[in-house]
């Protein structure tokens, strides 16, 4: 890609302005996900395309720094949870579907997490897309996934963009519900058993000593 392509790329995603602090997740689509459809509409060469398909999804880690939407839901044992609820603890939001391979693969390292930090101050709570019969009766009694769970949870991969950056999506929020670790995407060889275990593990056991 030449620098006027990615000088302009630069304008539409981050502006004239500084970035960090002007992204979050409530502009993230139109600030960048509209900009980059964009630009990869008006893309010349196959290069420019590949450079531009995934920046939804590596942009995000400018959002650490930004404060947990506003949310209300209902766990599939019927508890309410939300934003509010969670203030004072660690969150880990996991963001999944039934037929994501890269989300299924990741289940035993995100179990190992909920056993690691186990009677401490730490939420683990998965959105699931999939409705609460799927996950509750055809899923959960065959695989064990020890997070809490909300079921029919597309509004919240809206809100919270696993939509737009692709699942499986990991995040990671402080007790003042700032976010401080982002990750999307997956294995799906033996590197699932692990990798988020070992991503993770080290920013909650930071967050819990603050």
């Amino acid at each position: 890609m030449n620098l006027s392509i990615l000088l302009a790329l630069a304008l539409l995603l981050f502006g004239t302005e500084g970035y960090s602090q002007t992204i979050c997740f409530e502009n993230y689509q139109e600030k960048i996900v509209a900009s980059s459809r964009k630009a990869l509409a008006t893309a010349k060469t196959d290069k420019e395309r590949d450079s531009l398909r995934f920046a939804p999804s590596d942009e995000l880690k400018r959002l650490v720094g930004c404060a947990m939407p506003d949310f209300t839901a209902q766990d599939v044992q019927g508890r309410p949870l939300s934003k509010q609820a969670l203030n004072g603890k660690v969150v880990v939001m996991n963001f999944w579907f039934i037929g994501c391979k890269p989300c299924l693969a990741e289940l035993p390292a995100l179990n190992d997490l909920v056993e690691q930090y186990k009677g401490q101050e730490v939420a683990f709570v998965a959105f699931g897309t999939d409705s609460k019969q799927r996950i509750v009766d055809d899923f959960l009694v065959k695989q064990p996934f020890e997070f809490q769970h909300v079921a029919d949870g597309k509004r919240y991969a809206d809100t919270f963009l696993a939509t737009a950056a692709g699942f499986p999506l990991t995040l990671v929020f402080d007790q003042q519900g700032v976010l401080q670790y982002v990750h999307s995407g997956g294995y799906i060889d033996e590197r699932a058993k692990t990798a988020i275990y070992q991503q993770v593990s080290p920013v909650v056991a930071r967050l819990l000593k603050k």
